[in-house]
């Protein structure tokens, strides 16, 4: 029970939750009591609105072009565009108002998306508190709108100071374009009086882990209400193995965010931890979560071992993922299998129906799978 508890708290500091302990113990109550109970509405919807991406990252299936990786198969699908449907967009968030759920815009790249900026505002205009993660791009030409649109956390992905992470990401400018988005972002919101969070998520794997302290110097300037230093999920070939020789047959796996670029036993963790014990003290400066040396020596050089041997999936009582073709599973890291679909059933019908059900004793009863080893809702 200890461990749950401290999961809870540290939940409320993860860029895609914004609820209260509350809301945590009222979804966690059907977990001990039946799979089978219903669960209210999740704490967060995370939306991949669209397949199609605008960066070329080293660490991403997608920008890769993995067509096998299962990060691959969850976001880019089947190599061809697809987009939500904005009038299904506002029937799931009709279903859901009075649960008031966070709505969380993570992939693939929202600011492609064509009818982001109302479907925010269709949020805001329902009273819903709305997150949008982006690679910054497209985001110095929308900030502005973004912020009257009601936008009320602002999510950027960046990895390292401009050399390290225009490489990383495959466009020569994308540092910079990000930076001015998020200036952009923030005086558009002082102008309209709006307290709204900037997040900047940075991820480290074998090619930014030496400059987690330069990266925070270089930024030190901006209207930031949280640096959150993550670490990198992947499926090793060794994991697959694994997971595909115990629940093939049902949940299925490729090695993703695994390639010529990205081997987590390339990092140092003498030279990271380093860092981390300097910046763990920083204001407004987060780990999520907080590794300790062991740990980190674990995560990186031993990715077959689980970090936590107690660790357990709770992630389909509080939250759930809807793909850009209308798919609901359980996260955009998680095993590909449909529970349902937005444009067939309603949303509240899969949350509460039969597969999902299914799923939830299935995960309850095994606690986790082989794939599980490195995602962040297990650690």
């Amino acid at each position: 029970m200890i461990y749950e508890i401290k999961k809870a708290f540290e939940a409320l500091l993860h860029p895609g939750i914004n609820t209260n302990i509350f809301k945590i113990i009222r979804n966690a109550i059907p977990y001990y009591i039946s799979p089978y109970l219903d669960v209210p509405s999740p704490l967060t919807i995370y939306w991949s609105i669209n397949s199609v991406c605008n960066l070329r990252c080293k660490m991403c299936d997608v920008g890769m072009g993995n067509e096998n990786g299962t990060f691959y198969k969850n976001l880019r699908i089947d190599k061809k565009l697809h987009e939500i449907d904005i009038k299904i967009f506002k029937s799931v968030i009709d279903e859901v108002v009075d649960d008031k759920p966070f709505i969380a815009i993570n992939s693939t790249e929202p600011l492609l998306y064509k009818h982001i900026i109302e479907a925010i505002q269709y949020c805001t205009d329902k009273g819903l508190k709305t997150a949008l993660t982006t690679g910054g791009y497209n985001l110095p030409k929308m900030a502005e709108n973004l912020a009257k649109a009601g936008l009320k956390r602002l999510i950027v992905s960046i990895d390292g100071p401009s050399y390290v992470h225009n490489e990383i990401r495959g466009r020569k400018d994308s540092f910079e374009r990000s930076i001015e988005g998020i200036r952009k972002f923030y005086e558009a919101s002082q102008k309209l009086g709006l307290k709204n969070e900037i997040y900047v998520n940075y991820v480290i794997s074998n090619l930014n882990y030496q400059y987690l302290t330069e990266f925070a110097e270089s930024v030190k300037d901006l209207p930031i209400t949280s640096l959150n230093y993550t670490y990198l999920w992947f499926i090793s070939d060794e994991i697959a193995e694994e997971q595909n020789k115990q629940f093939g047959d049902c949940y299925p796996v490729t090695p993703s965010c695994f390639n010529e670029y990205i081997n987590p036993y390339d990092v140092d963790i003498d030279v990271l931890y380093k860092q981390i014990e300097q910046l763990k003290n920083k204001k407004n400066i987060h780990f999520l979560p907080y590794f300790s040396k062991k740990q980190l020596y674990k995560y990186y050089k031993q990715p077959n071992e689980f970090l936590v041997k107690n660790s357990r999936c709770f992630a389909s009582w509080f939250i759930v993922q809807i793909l850009a073709n209308g798919n609901v599973i359980p996260y955009s890291r998680c095993h590909n299998r449909s529970l349902g679909n937005i444009n067939e059933q309603s949303f509240k019908e899969i949350w509460n129906g039969k597969k999902m059900k299914e799923w939830r004793e299935f995960i309850k009863k095994y606690k986790k799978m082989p794939m599980c080893k490195r995602c962040d809702l297990i650690y």
